[in-house]
């Protein structure tokens, strides 16, 4: 059981989580008619801006001492390491904007990037899961741009339902967080992504 907590705490890390969207983004809407090398270029920016950049960064706190281990799990260390995703995060939403990618899609990394706001402020009385963050934005943005495509990917919404709920058990079972902390992290995620892209659904008729 702790071996699978531990590779699922792996494959969902928070900072995949973009590039899982991105990857939805490219094969289930509109955006899957762009070439394969745009389509390639987008998702490895993405990557590389928010996975391999930050990620990087984070190794090198672990290396200087700066961070006791690649976990995070002292609370007082997460401060810059969410510095660090936030100005990752910002980049690539710059990148996209350069790119001309739709508004949907801008307004979904700014929830992002406002939900990893709140939660460095959360960070400096209290510890909430990064990796609840995470998954739950990624929910909360593809049912939002499901509802503003007026598509219904049941089986991908129940498919992260329960990665979701597999995830928050291994983060309780790794004592890593607790109840609470899942909890708080997945509905911060979810509501600041979901919102976001109901704003965009709102410009697109303004």
């Amino acid at each position: 059981m702790r071996l699978f907590s531990i590779i699922l705490s792996t494959l969902f890390h928070p900072l995949l989580m973009v590039t899982y969207g991105i990857t939805f983004a490219l094969m289930g809407t509109f955006l899957a008619l762009y070439p394969l090398r745009m389509k390639l270029l987008i998702w490895g920016s993405a990557f590389l801006s928010t996975a391999v950049l930050p990620g990087l960064f984070i190794y090198l706190l672990t290396r200087t001492g700066a961070a006791s281990d690649l976990e995070l799990t002292k609370r007082k260390e997460r401060a810059l390491p969410y510095l660090i995703v936030i100005t990752s995060e910002a980049l690539c939403l710059y990148f996209l904007y350069r790119m001309m990618m739709p508004f949907w899609l801008i307004a979904i990394l700014m929830g992002i990037c406002v939900a990893l706001l709140i939660a460095l402020c959360i960070n400096f009385f209290w510890k909430i899961s990064a990796h609840m963050i995470g998954i739950g934005g990624l929910l909360g943005g593809l049912m939002g741009v499901a509802r503003i495509h007026l598509i219904n990917p049941y089986l991908l919404f129940i498919a992260v339902l329960l990665i979701a709920g597999l995830l928050g058990t291994s983060r309780i079972f790794l004592k890593r967080h607790t109840p609470l902390q899942v909890y708080a992290g997945f509905s911060l995620g979810f509501m600041c992504t979901f919102v976001a892209s109901m704003m965009s659904y709102i410009y697109l008729f303004i």
